[in-house]
């Protein structure tokens, strides 16, 4: 999924109080209505129903980009947007990879190897650390008021990311190829961004 709601530069940032309305503002319902369309993602998944699966993926990375169009160009910022907004990318690019990985469309059989089998679950590791590690690392640092910004390796990550798991959703044997490759470069994407982002949280922090 996209890093939409990230902005540019280490910034101070500005505070912000819950309101009951921030549940209505039309970000927050887009960001809920990812939220709720994991378990629907998992079952057509399940029931084999790949296409119309892809079709519901497509639609959460549309929302995503829509929601944060309107948030910055409306200035609808909140705390719930913040906390609902990448929880619900997470959720999404977790579920689903994990859900993947119990179909066999991870087993990587192009690479000999020995214990190659290993291959799928550490693709999986990685990816969901990653999004954890990172998820963590911003709450800390916006307790420090500094807000870790979105750079080039993290959006090539989201784009390779989107397309890799977009071509394993179809589960044909040419997109599970095609997917699983572009998997392996997301996570080398993944963990160069990680590694940029821990360096600037610890020059942001003060002396």
């Amino acid at each position: 999924m996209t890093e939409s709601s990230e902005q540019t530069g280490t910034v101070k940032r500005r505070r912000l109080s819950i309101r009951v309305s921030d549940f209505f503002l039309i970000p927050n319902i887009l960001s809920i209505s990812r939220v709720v369309s994991v378990p629907i993602m998992i079952a057509l998944l399940y029931w084999d129903y790949n296409w119309v699966a892809l079709g519901v993926f497509i639609l959460t990375a549309v929302s995503d980009w829509v929601d944060g169009y309107i948030a910055r160009q409306f200035q609808f910022e909140s705390k719930l947007g913040m906390l609902l907004d990448p929880l619900a990318d997470k959720l999404i690019v977790i579920s689903t990879i994990i859900m993947l990985l119990w179909l066999g469309r991870l087993e990587i059989s192009f690479i000999h190897i020995p214990h190659v089998e290993l291959f799928g679950p550490i693709l999986v590791i990685v990816t969901t650390g990653r999004e954890i590690g990172i998820t963590g690392l911003r709450a800390i640092a916006s307790t420090e008021g500094l807000v870790l910004a979105a750079e080039k390796g993290g959006k090539i990550k989201t784009t390779l990311q989107f397309i890799s798991i977009s071509l394993l959703i179809l589960g044909e044997p040419r997109s599970i190829f095609l997917g699983q490759i572009l998997l392996i470069v997301s996570v080398i994407a993944a963990l160069w961004s990680g590694i940029s982002y821990v360096l600037r949280f610890i020059r942001g922090l003060p002396a």
